[in-house]
């Protein structure tokens, strides 16, 4: 398969260039229309998930289809796997959830309907660009509704999920803001990365004058807001991903800087670190074991259970509704996001999941990139930072924008492929 490409319009007929224009019109058009719903999405607006489930099909119904040249075989075979697995789950053994949007397979329908819109659009990677943009400013958005919590000390939470039990901690402090979401770790997360969107845009897209101030506050007030929030993973995200910024950003600069030889001894640095960080009082609380009680209770629940371990719960509510059936009122929301898959979609799909991230660092970020666009910075950037996002809330999935940064990471990844292997 061949994607269109920009040297179409150096055809000497006047034909192609007008096919070429369109198809750029059609490229934008598409990548507008995802990267709006990415917005939403990720500002957690009612119907956005409807939006996501319905848009993309309807790209695909009413802009041209192209075919692309970029293989994506690991990002298949996870969406076929949950797919699947979501179907047999729901249709087979929780139908049930037959009516509920918020099954996995609905879930995946949305999915599998995004990831077509990107690739099967004239220019993939613009779209997939356009996309994380969408992220972008949505993170942008949650971030000012943030800081107009602490300006007007009038808080969302209360009005949005008075059930929380997060509700009495942010209500008494002016400076913990959760803006849409319904915790200060979910939100700490969107700030993570905001933070790491803001830092790519500042080393990979610099700007002069005004443009970098507001840069450099939104980038102070949301790390600021991360501090006072007390969520350590995001704190932890936020220095992860300046290392792996750096890392981008030198290989980027100089072609024969941080090798394979630093690769393994900062791996191995890493390890150390995260051993010793995990082994701290820091760590090791109350909330740590509490977490720890829920994978053991988790495991132990779906591993007597085959049917589930294959193919998923169905959805996360019913899992959650077993849960509660088994274990009482214990805290069983899976924090963790291998886990999570598992739950889910079944075990293949946690295994397929690893090897697609894995395809990412080894294909997509490690490479060297003498020229790295800052939406691509981004985008791999979170996508590596996942086994430390993925830890942080109580559900990683139900946000669904993990789905929308896999996928666009995965074309930025095939592009790198696709150029290491012509170029």
């Amino acid at each position: 398969m061949s994607a269109v490409s920009p040297a179409a319009a150096s055809e000497s007929t006047a034909v192609p260039q007008v096919v070429s224009h369109r198809a750029v019109a059609a490229t934008s058009t598409t990548g507008t229309w995802l990267s709006i719903v990415a917005a939403l999405l990720i500002m957690r607006l009612p119907m956005s998930f409807i939006l996501l489930l319905v848009v993309p099909w309807a790209v695909l119904l009413v802009q041209k289809r192209y075919r692309s040249s970029l293989k994506v075989g690991p990002l298949a075979a996870l969406e076929v796997c949950c797919m699947a697995a979501a179907v047999i789950a729901v249709v087979v053994f929780h139908p049930s959830l037959l009516v509920s949007t918020g099954n996995s397979a609905v879930i995946m329908l949305a999915v599998v309907g995004f990831t077509l819109a990107v690739f099967r659009s004239a220019e993939p990677g613009r779209t997939a660009r356009q996309a994380l943009s969408g992220l972008y400013w949505g993170a942008i958005m949650v971030w000012l509704i943030g800081l107009g919590e602490i300006l007007t000390g009038v808080k969302l939470l209360p009005l949005l999920y008075p059930g929380a039990n997060t509700v009495s901690a942010v209500s008494k402090s002016r400076w913990i803001v959760t803006a849409t979401y319904p915790n200060y770790n979910d939100y700490g997360i969107v700030m993570t990365m905001l933070f790491t969107a803001l830092l790519a845009r500042m080393w990979f897209d610099p700007r002069q004058g005004m443009v970098t101030l507001g840069r450099v506050f939104a980038l102070v007030t949301c790390f600021g807001m991360i501090l006072v929030g007390g969520s350590r993973g995001a704190l932890l995200g936020c220095m992860c991903a300046v290392v792996l910024l750096v890392i981008l950003n030198i290989r980027r600069l100089h072609d024969a800087a941080m090798g394979v030889r630093a690769f393994f001894w900062g791996t191995a640095l890493a390890i150390v670190a995260g051993v010793g960080l995990w082994m701290s009082p820091y760590i090791q609380d109350h909330s740590t074991a509490v977490r720890g009680r829920i994978m053991v209770n988790a495991v132990s629940m779906i591993m007597s259970d085959p049917i589930s371990l294959l193919f998923g719960y169905g959805s996360l509510s019913e899992y959650k509704d077993e849960a509660a059936a088994r274990f009482g009122g214990l805290l069983m929301d899976p924090h963790n996001l291998l886990l999570e898959l598992v739950l889910d979609y079944g075990i293949l799909a946690m295994v397929l999941f690893v090897v697609c991230w894995l395809w990412i660092l080894v294909k997509g970020f490690l490479p060297r990139r003498p020229a790295v666009d800052w939406q691509a910075a981004f985008g791999l950037t979170v996508v590596i930072l996942l086994p430390v996002l993925g830890i942080i809330p109580s559900s990683s999935l139900r946000y669904h924008v993990i789905w929308l940064y896999l996928v666009a990471a995965s074309c930025i990844t095939a592009e790198t492929v696709l150029a290491n292997r012509t170029g």
